[in-house]
């Protein structure tokens, strides 16, 4: 398994700031990250980060850089996963966007659309089907021997059930606020991943390492999603195909820039070349620094939205024990707060072919014997599935009682149905496996 180097870079490396900004800028303390531009000088090279500035904030809270500093040793095994494609179930991450500021005349209806918009490109950039790593895959990836794009098995997705009172939305409306939230945190949105829209003098921000605790990350109005845009919020070249939100969202799951500190101080990620700097634009395949390959398309560099297009396999690994160590509030919330659509289930059918019923199970270290009440002369199926993930694992039982062995830790869901009465479950109950 791939794994990260130098978990215990120097301090200064790992205590930076998150912060895009539209221009690079020379590095100034800063106090307030949305001044930065009266406080810094320009220059013309394009996407760049103030690497201190909103860290340098959140640091000042003695107990705030403790906790960060245990960041780093709070990293889960990775999802069940594989190349692109071969994931065996997503993670849910439950997402709110929260749009702030805007002035005129508002379209919500579009702006719910761009949002989703958004989610999409997401999916598929962590997932690895966006269109473009077709150049990874055909041409890019001959340069890097031994370096794979990786699917993440992580689904985003916009919650849509028992949003928190005083935001005007109800059960059936996406997660989606306008005008309703301030600054880059609300704590009444705790569990969600959230994304803050507004006017800012960044392409966005994020901390290093999020918390699920309200925080998350704000993108400009000027890079969020694809396409012609709701009136003031509109995407512009050469930032207008998400790849900002990508790009931050990164961070929040604990990447770091691809070339870290420059030659000899690397981003810490063992599949990705040292690099001198940032790349901007969009630079030659070939380019290289630091005796090797550069890998300026991926996410984590500074190029363009149109030539960045891929996360490394080790980077992905990052991100999913981040996720499911540090963030579990995220994912542990997905099934409170997300209607994937299911219909309920129908009553059970007469006689001798009845719906299991009196679901029961106990638990001993890594085995769980599961039992209950029910009738089927054909045997009966036991799905499991852990809280926040979208798909069913499915056991066979002859009986009414089985046993799972070798279980992961973590909470479950579970449900027992009757083969006699294909697609009739039982209700939902849980077991934990510590």
């Amino acid at each position: 398994m791939l794994k990260m180097k130098k978990l215990t870079l120097a301090v200064g490396v790992l205590l930076l700031a998150v912060s895009c900004q539209k221009d690079p800028l020379n590095q100034l303390e800063i106090s307030n990250p949305e001044n930065a531009l009266q406080e810094q000088v320009l220059n013309d090279k394009g996407r760049a980060c103030g690497m201190e500035t909103h860290m340098q904030e959140l640091l000042k809270n003695p107990a705030y850089r403790e906790a960060h500093q245990r960041k780093y040793t709070s990293l889960a095994d990775p999802f069940p996963r594989g190349r692109a494609g071969d994931c065996t179930e997503k993670v849910l991450v439950p997402v709110a966007v929260h749009y702030q500021r805007l002035r005129g005349s508002i379209d919500a209806q579009c702006l719910i659309e761009l949002a989703q918009n958004q989610i999409d490109i997401l999916n598929a950039d962590y997932g690895g089907t966006n269109s473009d790593i077709s150049i990874w895959n055909n041409t890019a990836s001959s340069l890097f021997p031994g370096v794979n794009n990786a699917e993440a098995c992580i689904e985003f997705k916009l919650a849509n059930i028992n949003h928190p009172s005083g935001y005007g939305l109800v059960d059936g409306d996406p997660a989606v606020t306008i005008n309703e939230t301030r600054g880059d945190s609300d704590r009444n949105w705790s569990g969600y991943l959230n994304i803050f829209v507004r006017s800012i003098q960044y392409l966005g921000y994020s901390p290093l390492g999020g918390d699920g605790d309200g925080d998350g990350v704000v993108i400009d109005i000027s890079a969020f999603g694809s396409g012609s845009g709701c009136g003031s919020v509109s995407p512009g070249a050469p930032y207008n195909l998400g790849r900002t939100l990508t790009h931050e969202l990164g961070h929040y799951l604990l990447l770091d820039h691809i070339w870290g500190g420059g030659c000899g101080s690397d981003d810490g990620i063992g599949d990705t070349p040292n690099s001198e700097g940032p790349y901007y634009g969009c630079p030659s395949l070939t380019s290289s620094s630091c005796t090797s390959q550069d890998m300026h398309m991926n996410y984590m560099d500074y190029t363009n939205d149109a030539c960045m297009y891929m996360f490394s396999e080790g980077q992905e690994i990052v991100m999913e024990g981040y996720l499911g160590g540090a963030l579990s509030i995220l994912t542990s919330n997905a099934a409170n707060v997300i209607d994937d659509g299911g219909t309920p289930p129908p009553p059970p059918p007469p006689g001798d072919c009845t719906t299991p019923d009196n679901l029961d199970a106990g638990v001993n270290k890594k085995k769980v014997s599961i039992s209950w009440t029910g009738d089927s002369d054909s045997g009966f199926t036991v799905q499991y599935r852990k809280v926040g993930t979208t798909s069913w694992t499915s056991v066979s039982a002859s009986s009414t009682s089985t046993t799972l062995n070798g279980m992961k830790s973590g909470d479950y869901q579970y449900r027992v149905g009757a083969n006699c009465e294909p697609g009739v479950y039982s209700g939902t109950a849980t077991f934990t496996v510590n």
